[in-house]
């Protein structure tokens, strides 16, 4: 069935020949879409003899993350960052580990498919940690007495291990392996339903319309040219400066050192946490913008008391980025990506019918390096996966691609980035505001004057990358709810692009949430996401 329902999607990517064949398709989900059920649970039905036994301990910690997890459900503070994978309640998987899936010998004496269970357990693991230190404490302390201990989520976590153990490293094991492959699968952001209802082969017309009108403005008020900032610069009032709090050293050295670098048997990078906060500190960029109130200062996400209960805010006196250590695949190969987001309190509204403005906005800042340890291609988006652009790095460019002569929306490449030399450092600039990045720059360093920023790792406790915050009362919230959105976030323009199929499209979003494009189907932590687009360019092959 699963199988069944990729072919669905698929009729929305508008092939050629699909607008044609648009009434008719926009009808078959609704005929398939009640029949489908879950993956079947592959484990057999117990006998009657079993039955009279005392429980095994498999079943035993079966029953132990069914209730942790009726609980986190009850509580409604499941974590979105990771998919939960059905029959297999230890495990978690993202779009790139799912992208493994039957490419592998479901062997466990094999270490490439011993590390991809390994790391979908990892997940499960932070995740479980997460949703439980953001239970009240009332429910919290229920689920410790349910579960007859103190600690529930080491408890968890000890049965999830077991199972893993049990039910998939052994050599005998292969039904569970069987059943892993079939069900290992991230589902995408995309709703196909809202699609229907929305008459999606129509409404996405007027969408791709609007989308081309505001692509034409954006690009012409993109800086074409590189500006190089100087100490000059720098020392302009009507301008802020963030620069990294950790100057990175030698780029040269940096890719050296990258390239030498432990990769897991999957081929991840795998360095702990101190060489991955240098290895950011060397690659971090620049913000630049010129602010005109307080909505225009990065800062730090964080609840504060509001009217009728928390709100998200953010603290514009603690100037942070997110960063995250992601991997894409790309020509064969395994690449690192370094991921930055940066916060502002808000988008500031105009007036009460601007459908854009709201709290929060941000920037997201992607920086993949290729096999030579240094940067192939930049890419960012909002934080609600709006406005995802692509800056590739010569002799990598963009390439013709299908979407460019149909309505769904192609890569977008404003200019390509340029080749930094030793110590150099890329900057942003970005527009007051709409904080859209109007133009790229470089920057010898550090420059002086500019205000600090820390360099913060997602996988940091306690708030781990924002999925954990200190409640004003007491207590701690995830800053995105178990649909991985950020609460009273949401933008007018919501009612007017939902046939898209992207829930509340505008709204802040948690990472693995990311649907970037309205006309078409893209998510921005695709790990394929630049083989059809970008390609090294052929010598002599420039006009």
């Amino acid at each position: 069935m699963a199988a069944t329902l990729r072919a669905i999607r698929r009729m929305f990517r508008f092939a050629p020949g699909a607008w044609r064949r648009g009434a008719s398709a926009a009808l078959l989900p609704i005929l398939l879409l009640n029949g489908c059920a879950s993956v079947a649970d592959w484990r057999p039905m117990p006998s009657a003899a079993d039955m009279s036994r005392p429980s095994t301990t498999d079943k035993r910690c079966l029953n132990t993350l069914a209730v942790f997890d009726e609980t986190v459900a009850a509580a409604d503070v499941a974590d979105a960052g990771y998919a939960r994978i059905p029959g297999f309640p230890y495990l978690r998987s993202d779009r790139l580990l799912a992208s493994f899936n039957h490419q592998l010998h479901d062997d466990p004496s094999d270490p490439r498919y011993s590390d991809w269970l390994t790391r979908m357990r990892t997940l499960d693991a932070e995740a479980r940690r997460i949703e439980a230190a953001n239970l009240p404490p009332a429910q919290r302390q229920r689920l410790g007495q349910e579960l007859s201990t103190r600690d529930p989520v080491s408890t968890a976590n000890a049965c999830a291990d077991m199972l893993l153990a049990e039910e998939l490293l052994g050599p005998e094991d292969h039904a569970a392996r069987s059943a892993l492959q079939d069900a290992v699968e991230v589902p995408d952001s995309y709703l196909t339903a809202w699609r229907v209802m929305g008459l999606y082969p129509l409404t996405s017309l007027g969408i791709a319309s609007g989308y081309e009108g505001w692509k034409r403005g954006y690009l012409d008020a993109f800086r074409q040219d590189v500006q190089t900032l100087s100490s000059a610069a720098i020392s302009s009032d009507a301008m802020t400066y963030y620069a990294p709090v950790v100057e990175g050293s030698s780029l040269a050295v940096a890719a050296e050192w990258l390239r030498s670098a432990p990769r897991s048997p999957l081929g991840l990078l795998d360095i702990d946490d101190q060489a991955l906060l240098r290895l950011a500190a060397h690659y971090a960029p620049l913000f630049v913008i010129a602010p005109r109130n307080h909505d225009d200062a990065l800062g730090a996400p964080y609840w504060r008391r509001g009217p009728e209960g928390p709100l998200p805010a953010v603290d514009s006196n603690h100037p942070v980025a997110d960063v995250r250590l992601a991997h894409t695949r790309y020509q064969g190969q395994v690449l690192p990506q370094l991921v930055y987001t940066v916060w502002f309190p808000a988008r500031t509204r105009s007036g009460a019918m601007d459908i854009l403005g709201g709290r929060l906005d941000g920037l997201v800042w992607r920086v993949t390096l290729g096999t030579d340890g240094r940067p192939l291609i930049y890419d960012s988006m909002h934080p609600c996966g709006c406005y995802h652009l692509f800056f590739p790095v010569p002799p990598l460019q963009r390439v013709e691609v299908a979407a460019d002569n149909d309505p769904r929306e192609a890569p977008l490449t404003p200019v390509s980035a340029p080749q930094l030399e030793d110590r150099q450092r890329l900057g942003l600039q970005l527009a007051p505001t709409s904080h859209f990045l109007v133009g790229l720059a470089v920057s010898e360093g550090v420059p002086r004057g500019a205000t600090p920023y820390t360099l913060r790792l997602v996988n940091e406790a306690p708030d781990y990358g924002r999925r954990s915050l200190a409640l004003p009362d007491g207590g701690r919230r995830s800053l995105f709810n178990s649909q991985g959105l950020v609460e009273t976030t949401e933008r007018l323009e919501r009612f007017i692009l939902w046939p898209s199929g992207i829930r509340s499209p505008g709204a802040m979003r948690q990472w693995g949430n990311h649907a970037t494009v309205f006309v078409g189907r893209r998510h921005f932590d695709d790990p394929f996401l630049f083989e059809e687009a970008f390609a090294v360019q052929e010598q002599g092959s420039a006009d």
